[in-house]
């Protein structure tokens, strides 16, 4: 089977849906090695400079180069809106997805362009809870559903899964699949003491460290209030691209530090050297935002072994238990999570419990793995 991945994203960059994304394209072409089957990314062209190559990509998101890459030539790709709506017509009509066997995006746009062209089966995948985030597109994603052409919805969460089956699309079109990690950026995890002398930390205080986009909508100001209730606990928030309002607001905080946005391979000394990892307790993000549901730094997290503090929300509780692999909070609730946070620093061995447990519980949801759970639901039914 050939799967051409279409996407409105010019590549690299640093959105971690791109980060998603390339992941699963090169375990989708890892897995189809086994039978001669390739996976193609179908991409964006700038109108400025050369188009990266298949290795650029690989090498920019530390992953194996398995997959091909065409570009594809739009309006305007400079302004990403634009670019949305005319790679929507562009990459269906583009030569690689024309000869593949089975289309793949996680764009909107791509998706109803192909079905009304029936430029061939073709599977959508996404976070997000459309029905639920807005009620007017409800008759689209039935109209979707009853498409022939339709292979199905592959879902973050089963929080997702459950707005589209509400909805009336066809259940047996709908499919769960957790996002994963790779097992090979952890072989040579640090201690966090190896990690805090790498990144120049000389003091032995206690660290709370957060990975991830820096802004109103993850949630973050539930941290910044817990930062200035604990002034003897640093926070480390690795992610920036600027000075917005989080940052402002952390710069008067003196126990909040900010780092830049890295890649992957260079944020995990900053987790390693972590006394709890967070996930910010608060409800923005899944329920006002709704641009963050049961986000990839869980898992990120969760392979790094050490503890996890985060809201109970309905995303997170399918994968953390509370007691179990991780310490949740009401959300939004800043005393209990001041609470919750002082108790995990005081008591090790209920850290290391739960980090180890973490660890265990995300061991097999590799990306490998969800690649071979996806093709095998796309086999069956094309």
């Amino acid at each position: 089977m050939n799967l051409a991945y279409l996407t409105d994203q010019i590549l690299p960059r640093t959105a971690t849906d791109t980060t998603q994304m390339v992941s699963m394209a090169s375990a989708f072409a890892g897995v189809q090695m086994e039978t001669e089957g390739t996976t193609t990314i179908v991409c964006p062209r700038s109108w400025i400079g050369k188009p990266a190559t298949a290795s650029d990509i690989a090498r920019y998101y530390s992953v194996e180069e398995r997959f091909r890459v065409a570009t594809v030539r739009s309006v305007f790709p400079c302004i990403r809106g634009i670019e949305k709506l005319a790679q929507g017509w562009r990459a269906p009509a583009s030569r690689i997805a024309q000869e593949s066997d089975v289309l793949y995006t996680r764009t909107l746009p791509i998706l109803i362009t192909s079905l009304l062209l029936d430029a061939g089966p073709i599977v959508y995948e996404t976070y997000r809870p459309w029905p639920v985030q807005n009620t007017y597109n409800h008759d689209l994603f039935r109209w979707i559903g009853s498409h022939p052409l339709f292979v199905g919805a592959i879902l973050h969460s089963d929080y997702a899964r459950q707005s589209y089956e509400g909805i009336g699309m066809p259940s047996e079109k709908l499919m769960t699949a957790h996002n994963g990690y790779d097992p090979s950026h952890y072989r040579a995890r640090k201690s966090k003491e190896e990690a805090r002398v790498l990144l120049g930390i000389t003091h032995d205080q206690n660290i709370v460290v957060y990975s991830g986009r820096i802004n109103s909508k993850k949630g973050l100001g539930v941290v910044l209030d817990m930062a200035r209730r604990l002034p003897d606990v640093d926070f480390l928030l690795v992610g920036s691209e600027g000075n917005g309002s989080v940052e402002l607001e952390a710069a008067s905080i003196p126990n909040v530090f900010i780092h830049p946005w890295c890649s992957h391979p260079q944020t995990l000394p900053f987790l390693s050297a972590a006394d709890v990892l967070i996930i910010p307790p608060s409800t923005e993000p899944l329920m006002n935002a709704g641009n963050t549901v049961l986000p990839i730094k869980t898992f990120m997290y969760m392979a790094s072994e050490r503890p996890i503090l985060a809201g109970a929300t309905p995303d997170l509780a399918e994968i953390l238990e509370d007691g179990i692999n991780a310490s949740l909070v009401k959300p939004d609730d800043v005393d209990m999570a001041v609470a919750a946070l002082t108790a995990l620093l005081i008591d090790p061995e209920r850290c290391a419990k739960l980090a180890r447990n973490a660890a265990e519980t995300v061991g097999n949801l590799t990306w490998e793995s969800r690649a071979r759970r996806i093709l095998s639901f796309i086999q069956d039914r094309i």
